[in-house]
């Protein structure tokens, strides 16, 4: 096992390798408060989304789905969606945004079958912490046949619920020291 080599394909080059710092655990890493943003001419033949409002930086976008298999409830799905989406992840807050969750901005798009039957405040009780921006919910997911109706467990048919999230994690403008950050959107739900 010279170098890896035979881990190739024949006529296939031998992926590169970091140099050992920047492989070894516990390496320093850059304050992603103080990185560098893409330039804006970056990559000018493909269109990126902006930013959502009150956001200085997106840090993650977590995805999840979620489903309904009794009931036909779409704010149900987009619970569960938003909630698979965030919880499988520990983020240490305080080293990642400057100001903590005070500074932590989330904003929530939930793809459902039926959107303007979803309960915004339920989806958005999921996020106990950061700035929450106004829930976005749009037409899509998925109705499939599950082949069974229970009345009891209130389906009205044999319909799944299906709901997909992508939910975005980022902090607003570092201002200076005892400035208040005015104007951005909070919900009920924060807490520090």
């Amino acid at each position: 096992m010279e170098d890896g080599h035979d881990l190739c394909a024949e006529g296939e080059a031998p992926l590169s390798r970091p140099p050992a710092a920047a492989r070894r655990v516990g390496a320093a890493s850059p304050n992603p408060a103080r990185a560098p943003a893409l330039p804006a001419d970056a990559s000018p033949s493909i269109p990126v989304s902006p930013l959502p409002p009150g956001f200085a930086r997106v840090l993650l976008v977590e995805t999840g789905w979620g489903c309904d298999q009794h009931g036909q409830s779409s704010t149900k799905a987009a619970v569960r969606a938003c909630r698979n989406a965030i919880e499988f992840n520990s983020l240490p807050i305080r080293s990642l945004i400057p100001g903590g969750v005070a500074k932590m901005r989330v904003h929530v798009k939930v793809a459902v079958p039926h959107p303007a039957s979803v309960d915004t405040a339920a989806v958005a009780a999921v996020f106990p912490y950061g700035t929450l921006s106004p829930v976005e919910v749009v037409d899509g997911g998925l109705e499939a046949p599950s082949y069974v109706a229970l009345a009891e467990m209130g389906d009205k048919n044999d319909l799944l619920v299906i709901a997909v999230a992508a939910v975005t994690v980022g902090h607003g403008a570092v201002e200076e020291e005892g400035k208040e950050d005015e104007g951005a959107p909070t919900h009920a739900g924060y807490c520090e």
